[in-house]
C-alpha cells in the first residue's frame, strides 16, 4: 500500500492534474456502481418511484403474431405482414407495433414441413434460421418490441397476461385455427391497395441509416466515378422453379448493357447459391455476397441503388414498399 502511495506523484506528473482528476472520479464512480449496496442508492428509489407512478397506457398497440407453424420460413412474406401491420397502426392510430415470433422447437417447420420435400428446417438448426430471419422484422417503421418464443406454452402465457394491451393481428380466431397461413400467396394485396386509395400513399418498409451508410460506402469503394448502380436479384431456388431466372437470357441482357450503357453497373444481391455460372465473368456486375453482405445490407444496397430489377422472389418486397423504381419479371399469375 505504501509503495502504491509513493507512485501517486509520478502518476500525477504523467497524466496531469486534469487527467488525474478524471481518473480518480472514474475510480470512485466504479466503486459506487459495483460495491455500494443497492438499498442506499438514490437511483434505485428514483426508478422505483417511476415504476409505481407509471401512467396507464393511453392507446393500444398492435401485436403482430408471426407463427412459423402456419406461416412460411421466407423473406417476402414477413415483409408483406409488416406492411399490413403498418397499415393497421395508421388506421387505428395505435401507439406502436410489437411482434411475437413463434416456432415449435420440436416441430419448427410446422404444417409446411409435412407437405414440402424442400423444407430443411430441423430442431437442430431452427434457432440459427430464426435468428438469421429476425432482422426482417426490423423493417417495421413503427416497431416497438420484438418477442421470440420457441415454446407455445410460454407464448400463450405472455398473450394471456397482456391481451388487454393489444389489438391482435391476425385475429385470435385465425391464429388459433391456423387459417392465417399465406397458402396461395399473400392475402394483403387488396388491403394495401385500399389503403393507398384512402390515404394516397403506402407506408415504406424501413431500412436503417446505418445500413444505408454502409451501402453508399460500398458504392463509393467499388464503383467508378459516375457509375450508376442497378440492384439485381435473379432467383435460382429449388421451390417455385417457374420463377427462376433463365441464365442465358439474363447474361445476354447484361452483355448488351455493357455495350450500350457503359455507366451501368449491376449489383447482384440475394442468396449465394443463386449466383449462376457466367455472372462473375461479366465486368459490369458486382456480387454483393462476395463481400459478405447480410440480408439487411442487401436491402440497403437495393434501396440506395438507382433502380431495382429482378425475377419474382421475396427480396423484391423491400423495393415494392418504397419510393424506389423497380422492374420485376416472371409473375406466374
Amino acid at each position: 500500500m505504501f509503495k502504491r502511495c509513493l507512485k501517486i506523484p509520478e502518476k500525477i506528473v504523467k497524466h496531469g492534474f486534469v487527467g488525474s482528476y478524471r481518473i480518480i472520479v472514474g475510480l470512485l464512480r466504479h466503486q459506487w456502481e459495483t460495491r455500494i449496496p443497492w438499498p442506499i442508492k438514490g437511483r434505485f428509489y428514483y426508478h422505483l418511484l417511476k415504476l409505481i407512478l407509471a401512467p396507464g397506457f393511453q392507446r393500444k398497440r398492435i401485436l403482430g403474431i408471426w407463427d412459423y407453424k402456419a406461416l412460411p420460413w421466407s423473406v417476402g412474406d414477413p415483409l408483406f405482414f409488416i406492411e399490413m401491420l403498418s397499415i393497421l397502426k395508421i388506421r387505428h392510430n395505435a401507439e406502436e407495433i410489437d411482434i411475437c415470433i413463434v416456432y415449435d422447437r420440436d416441430n419448427p417447420s410446422g404444417n409446411r414441413g409435412r407437405k414440402s420435400k424442400y423444407s430443411n428446417i430441423t430442431s437442430e438448426n431452427a434457432q440459427d434460421y430464426v435468428l438469421e430471419f429476425l432482422p426482417l422484422f426490423s423493417t417495421s417503421p413503427y416497431l416497438g418490441s420484438i418477442f421470440q418464443f420457441n415454446s407455445r406454452k410460454e407464448f400463450y402465457y405472455f398473450l394471456r397476461g397482456n391481451s388487454e394491451r393489444y389489438d391482435i393481428f391476425p385475429p385470435l380466431g385465425h391464429h388459433l385455427s391456423e387459417t392465417y397461413n399465406y397458402y396461395g400467396g399473400t392475402p394483403h394485396t387488396i388491403d394495401i391497395d385500399k389503403f393507398f386509395k384512402d390515404f394516397g400513399y403506402i407506408p415504406h418498409l424501413r431500412v436503417g441509416s446505418r445500413d444505408k451508410a454502409w451501402a453508399r460506402y460500398f458504392y463509393l469503394k467499388h464503383l467508378k466515378e459516375k457509375a450508376i448502380p442497378i440492384s439485381l436479384s435473379l432467383k435460382q431456388t429449388s421451390h417455385a422453379p417457374e420463377r427462376n431466372a433463365l441464365p442465358s437470357v439474363w447474361l445476354s441482357f447484361i452483355d448488351k448493357c455493357d455495350k450500350e450503357f457503359k455507366e451501368v453497373v449491376f449489383i447482384g444481391v440475394g442468396l449465394r447459391e443463386e449466383i449462376f455460372d457466367g455472372l462473375r465473368e461479366r465486368r459490369n456486375i458486382i456480387i454483393a455476397k462476395d463481400f459478405g453482405s447480410s440480408i439487411t445490407e442487401d436491402f440497403a444496397l437495393i434501396r440506395t441503388s438507382f433502380i431495382y430489377m429482378g425475377t419474382n422472389s421475396g427480396i423484391n418486397t423491400i423495393a415494392q414498399f418504397s419510393d424506389l423504381p423497380y422492374l420485376i419479371f416472371q409473375f406466374p399469375q
